[in-house]
């Protein structure tokens, strides 16, 4: 029997690294025990229910469409999927390749126990992670009203000394934040103070806490948040995101003291009130072919400009740049070039108004002709009782006047809705023409047809359309 091995734990603490060791040389030894023969062990180290980030899972579910085992242990249930969907998904590709399946600690084998077991098992493994997931929260927010700091890595500029207090780094982060404080009260504003400091080659907060595929530029964004953060005068503000944002005065050291502080706060309030923002015509959807970046529009040349460009300077990114007038015009070109090599605009006219056809005439107009041609044969059978002596000529007379009354009013009813079916189908062929015309476009038309606009250096757009061609 060759047998695949799964081994999961959902952090990279020094514990949870040993749990790993421990669960491989139990597997090793289980298989030795049973003369089985191990085919490889996959591990993964993360937190979640989702399986979609398990890099582990994911080579182990490639490498069974090889037909290189037989067999996959795991731990439990647990281990191996939280999520009941994900875990019959994945049960049921196993089971399709012939591949048996078994859990140590639960008992389970796919060749004992049919789906309805390992449903019932999954539940019960989602339900206990919901309740971990709560008590870890329970236990996050009773730390934060202690003051003890919840986050994985110290903030920019701090280091931990122990599970719950923190200090200056004494490094070259502390001093940088210091230096962010002072140029913002030099009055250099967030671009500027980021490029400085990309210029001087300072450390990001995510390269100093060592995390994987780490930004390498200062944002402007960062140095705002910075700037806003009451962590630096020495006050734990944690639980932003949730109704209860848990505020504790005076639990570490400051690096900043508080007038400072208070004052960047003062000119980060009046700043912001002074912005405002002016929505052109490609904004939000233009963005720089060459690096990826938003593009900004410059008023005074009527450009659109690589946003990395404009802030940051040509050493991060040669950039692209068009004039709006002219993207407008290559933006038309393009979209009345793509409707028509893939709309008949005959054909699309006869299917709108065949299908305002039939939803006036063939609904109000149909409903209307019908009320006419029932008063019509009641007039016939009261003319009909006329003749028969059954009513005499003052209630005849009353009544046909009554019924040719209805009449009238149902056939203007019935013309004035012609009218304004015929009033629609040539505002239809107006919108119509307009559309294979495409001389302009708005911002309305341009958000419906357009999802991103890519410009590049050497002038070439790039549009990706919200419909398929």
């Amino acid at each position: 029997m060759r047998c695949a091995v799964y081994v999961r734990v959902s952090t990279d603490m020094e514990t949870q690294k040993t749990s790993i060791a421990h669960q491989k040389n139990y597997f090793e030894k289980y298989i030795e025990d049973r003369n089985w023969k191990l085919y490889k062990i996959y591990q993964d180290i993360e937190s979640g229910r989702s399986i979609k980030n398990r890099d582990g899972l994911q080579a182990l579910m490639e490498d069974s469409k090889k037909n290189d085992f037989d067999m996959v242990l795991t731990k439990s249930i647990s281990r191996f999927a939280r999520n009941t969907l994900e875990g019959l998904i994945l049960i049921r590709d196993l089971k399709s390749k012939n591949i048996r399946f078994m859990t140590i600690e639960d008992g389970f084998d796919s060749e004992e126990y049919d789906e309805f077991m390992f449903t019932l098992l999954l539940s019960i493994a989602q339900k206990e992670s919901e309740k971990m997931s709560e008590r870890i929260k329970f236990g996050k927010l009773c730390r934060a009203k202690k003051g003890y700091y919840n986050g994985s890595n110290a903030p920019y500029g701090y280091k931990k000394i122990d599970k719950y207090n923190m200090v200056p780094a004494e490094d070259i982060t502390e001093f940088v934040i210091r230096k962010i404080f002072s140029m913002y009260l030099e009055g250099k504003g967030l671009y500027k103070i980021a490029k400085e400091l990309n210029n001087q080659g300072y450390p990001t907060p995510s390269q100093a806490a060592g995390k994987k595929n780490s930004a390498s530029i200062w944002h402007q964004s960062t140095i705002r948040k910075i700037l806003s953060n009451r962590f630096y005068v020495g006050d734990m503000i944690q639980n932003k995101k949730s109704q209860e944002m848990i505020i504790v005065r005076n639990t570490h050291k400051p690096i900043i003291d508080l007038v400072t502080f208070e004052e960047v706060q003062r000119r980060l309030k009046e700043k912001r009130k002074k912005v405002f923002k002016t929505s052109h015509l490609f904004s939000g959807i233009l963005v720089c072919g060459e690096c990826g970046s938003s593009m900004h529009y410059k008023k005074d040349k009527e450009t659109y400009i690589c946003g990395k460009l404009n802030k940051m300077g040509k050493k991060y990114c040669q950039g692209a740049y068009i004039k709006e007038e002219v993207l407008k015009k290559i933006v038309c070109r393009q979209l009345k070039k793509v409707i028509h090599e893939n709309i008949c605009k005959n054909k699309l006219l006869k299917e709108i108004q065949s299908e305002i056809k039939i939803k006036d005439e063939g609904v109000h107009i149909g409903k209307i002709n019908k009320k006419i041609n029932e008063l019509e044969r009641k007039k016939d059978r009261v003319v009909d009782l006329l003749i028969d002596e059954m009513i005499d000529q003052k209630i005849y007379l009353k009544k046909i006047k009554k019924i040719e009354g209805e009449i009238k009013i149902n056939e203007e009813y019935m013309e004035n809705i012609v009218k304004k079916f015929t009033n629609r189908k040539m505002a239809i062929e107006n919108i119509i023409d307009g559309i294979f015309i495409m001389d302009t476009i708005d911002t309305l038309d341009l958000n419906k047809l357009v999802q991103k606009i890519k410009v590049f250096k050497n002038k070439e757009v790039l549009i990706e359309y919200t419909f398929q061609i």
